[in-house]
């Protein structure tokens, strides 16, 4: 994804919602400010979804998530204030879970 080593771009992933029983979908922003969406499920090397904006890979998620018709409680993106609404801006790295 264009990262010198794992840490850096982990410093850049976020969580965004959970996917029955133990995957989840993430967004990562890589170095040229695009975002790469993915999920976990399987064996690397993960497939990805490449977008340009933020709004355009949460809209992205969010989508999947219905589709799916997970469970409300599932959607918590990480790098965000409770009650924070996450399609107007981008995550911040300081408000990540630990």
């Amino acid at each position: 994804m264009g990262f010198p080593d794992w840490n850096s771009a982990y410093e850049n992933t976020y969580f965004v919602f959970r996917i029955p029983e133990d995957a989840q979908w993430s967004a990562t922003e890589l170095p040229d400010r695009t975002w790469a969406v993915w999920n976990d499920i399987g064996e690397p090397p993960y497939s990805i979804h490449l977008f340009s904006t933020w709004q355009e890979a949460i809209s992205f998620l969010r989508n999947i998530f219905e589709k799916e018709k997970y469970l409300e409680d599932y959607w918590d993106p990480e790098g965000f204030e409770p009650g924070e609404d996450e399609f107007l801006k981008p995550p911040v790295k300081h408000k990540k879970d630990d």
